[in-house]
């Protein structure tokens, strides 16, 4: 795998908070890309995001900053922090691809279900010039979802990937997709049993779980 180039990865989210199936998913992409590093983005103001997240932007960076201890390979970022306007992916992958220099190859990290929704995003057919895509799908998704919703360009750059193949950085392959991840935890489940009073300790990290509790989030 040893291709000359550092291979990075770059996961966004709400992180409303982060819990333990964001890290799992990370330490995912590190595994099966052969990543250098992951960097968890905290989005300031997500484009598809109907409602205000329920912890400020602050709050949450420092939930991604102590999920992230103990990790070295997964780093949290503010990059979007300070931007004017809605938090667009291509300029986040813009910015990175700045700061990491030509001699790196960026892998956007995202679930099946985002990814379906790529053609609403800003500039999306630019999209795979700039990066690589490092879709994790899910136990029983429909394949068919991807000719009906995906646009044809990047359909015609995907390949299925499992462990036991390592991925090349080969030109005409843009987007890369992984059937073996299964992770059913999400931050609204999170949110809402924390709200009633549930435990949460198998969900998130547990300094994560400090900070909600120190700091009274989510009506907890």
């Amino acid at each position: 795998m040893n291709d000359g180039m550092v291979r990075v990865g770059l996961l966004g989210g709400t992180f409303d908070p982060i819990h333990r199936g964001h890290l799992q998913l990370a330490e995912a992409a590190l595994r099966v890309a052969g990543l250098e590093k992951v960097y968890l983005v905290t989005s300031v103001r997500p484009p598809h995001k109907t409602r205000k997240t329920e912890a400020n932007f602050l709050d949450r960076h420092a939930m991604v900053a102590l999920a992230a201890l103990g990790h070295p390979r997964l780093i949290p970022s503010s990059l979007e922090y300070g931007r004017e306007g809605k938090s667009y992916s291509v300029d986040t992958i813009r910015q990175f691809k700045q700061r990491l220099g030509a001699a790196s190859e960026v892998f956007f990290v995202l679930g099946i279900d985002t990814f379906l929704d790529i053609s609403s995003w800003k500039d999306f057919e630019r999209l795979p010039r700039l990066c690589r895509f490092l879709v994790f799908s899910r136990p029983g998704f429909d394949d068919s979802q991807l000719a009906l919703r995906i646009p044809r360009g990047f359909l015609e750059s995907a390949c299925v990937i499992d462990e036991r193949n390592p991925i090349s950085l080969d030109p005409h392959r843009r987007c890369y997709l992984y059937r073996e991840f299964s992770n059913g935890i999400s931050s609204s489940e999170v949110r809402e049993r924390i709200r009633r009073g549930q435990s949460v300790n198998d969900m998130l990290p547990p300094a994560v779980l400090e900070y909600i509790g120190e700091n009274r989030l989510y009506g907890g």
